[in-house]
Formats: structure tokens, sequence, C-alpha cells
């Protein structure tokens, strides 16, 4: 039935409904074997994106030797201790909501340590 009157608007809050989006990505790497390394990102979308570290394609598994946590003032962040050459590599961290995917990547390179010879007198 048509009553000669204007529909009424529907509004939709987007502010819950975003893809997710890096604010600041990561940068490469390269360190020396034991040293202590952190990629670092933020990132924004609604809802929260849940956030994936991989290297080389494959998922890094948290523990020990790999860190992640999420800091107080929002960034995510995956800290290797005591890196050692098999660290090295391409490294990806996907994040992922209902609205979209996205990626950032960045290369770290692990040194190994060079010892010079040295004479003792």
């Amino acid at each position: 039935m048509d009553f000669g009157g204007p529909e009424p608007r529907r509004t939709i809050d987007t502010r819950f409904r975003n893809p997710p989006a890096f604010l600041v990505t990561m940068n490469d790497q390269a360190v020396i074997e034991g040293q202590e390394v952190t990629m670092s990102v933020r990132i924004s979308g609604q809802p929260k994106p849940m956030l994936y570290w991989l290297r080389d394609r494959v998922t890094v598994k948290t523990g020990p030797h790999h860190i992640v946590r999420e800091t107080k003032d929002g960034a995510f962040e995956m800290t290797i201790k005591s890196a050692v050459k098999s660290d090295s590599g391409i490294y990806t961290c996907r994040i992922i909501n209902e609205y979209g995917t996205k990626q950032c990547e960045a290369k770290l390179e692990v040194k190994g340590m060079h010892f010079s010879a040295c004479c003792f007198f």
C-alpha cells in the first residue's frame, strides 16, 4: 500500500563492519645468531581481525622460542628468542575477519657468528 509519503531511511551502522587493514607493517631485519628479534604490526578492522604469523608460508608455532603477544598500546608482536640461522626466511602476518583478509611480509636474515683469529701472547 502506498500512503504517498517518503520511505523511512534505513541507516546502517558501518562502525562495526570494517575489513582488516595494517596501520603499521613489519620491516626487513638482519641479525646475528643469538640475538632477539621482534616483528611488530598495528592493525585495524571490525570485528577485530584474527592474526596469524607464518614463516615461509608455514604457521609459526608459539612457545619459548617464538613468543606472540598484544602490547598495551595495541601493537601485535612476535619475538624470536635467541635467533638461529634456521629462523631466516620470509615472515608473513595475515589478518582476517569476515570482511576480508590482508597480509604483509618481511624478510629475516640470521647471520652466523664470525670469529676472527686472534693471537694470544
